[in-house]
């Protein structure tokens, strides 16, 4: 076979360089997201090798990075779990995320007007879903289900999903459909896309949406979107007991919870603005 002759350039060995950095960027990022998975939360260097497609050796260098840095650690010789450094980036989150810090005013304030055992949460759309980010409550009924901070919930259930459902565009809305249709038949939401679309038209115009014993049979929630400018970026709700949510508490209430989207939306937008 007659040999080929590569042509080296520096500028192809910076261009190789860089596509390398970016490809191993991508692997570790892929790694540490294996972690977060529901269905297994620790991993050997093998098991992730083989999940990610790559050489034992790769992977290991992975681990080694990921572990120097705290992000993982080995719990028993060759396995390992989510690291301290999360914990550390977990914090910095609550004290530091804007969004967080604009919300406990006006939760506190929602909490005040709300029945015993009510919680306030804040969720933010995440990758298809909506993720509660913050809580606030004096004392916690028990729920069935719930949306526990940090764990992704479907957009379909609950207000504090729908809610952020009914403002994204009806392009992106139509794919995900089309995956979880029974889903949305079963929420409420439609039998089909005419009546999908006209439902989530219709939950647009409303200031909150509220949802009664869509999060197991415990609770009722008040929900209102929140947006940085024109871009639905979240939702703040009330969750209350279903025990509670009689229709004059949930008349007494919707406004509130109204109030505090547009409060949020407002600080949300200014500070969007004042970084552009």
């Amino acid at each position: 076979m007659k040999k080929q002759h590569v042509i080296d350039t520096s500028q192809t060995k910076a261009l190789a360089a860089q596509d390398a950095k970016g490809s191993s960027q991508d692997r570790l990022m892929r790694l540490l997201e294996l972690f977060s998975g529901d269905t297994k939360s620790d991993w050997s260097v093998d098991e992730a090798a083989v999940e990610l497609g790559l050489s034992a050796s790769h992977t290991y260098r992975y681990f080694r990075t990921l572990s120097g840095a705290g992000y993982i650690s080995a719990f028993t010789p060759g396995r390992y779990v989510l690291g301290p450094a999360i914990i550390a980036l977990d914090r910095k989150m609550r004290v530091g995320d804007p969004m967080i810090q604009a919300a406990r005013l006006v939760m506190g304030e929602m909490l005040d007007a709300a029945p015993p055992g009510s919680i306030a949460i804040l969720c933010r759309y995440f990758r298809g879903q909506v993720m509660c980010v913050h809580e606030e409550f004096t004392t916690r009924f028990k729920q069935d289900i719930s949306y526990e901070r940090g764990l992704p919930r479907p957009l379909y259930q609950g207000a504090a999903s729908k809610v952020i459902l009914a403002h994204l565009p009806l392009r992106q809305v139509k794919p995900y459909y089309e995956v979880v249709m029974d889903e949305f038949e079963r929420f409420g939401l439609g039998v089909d896309w005419a009546h999908v679309k006209k439902t989530l038209r219709t939950l647009r115009t409303e200031p909150v949406v509220i949802t009664s014993g869509e999060l197991g049979n415990s609770a009722a929630g008040i929900s209102a979107a929140i947006f940085d400018d024109k871009r639905v970026i979240g939702s703040i709700s009330l969750v209350i007991p279903v025990v509670d949510a009689s229709q004059e508490i949930k008349t007494l209430l919707a406004p509130l919870v109204a109030e505090a989207g547009v409060a949020m939306t407002q600080r949300m937008t200014a500070l969007a603005s004042s970084g552009s």
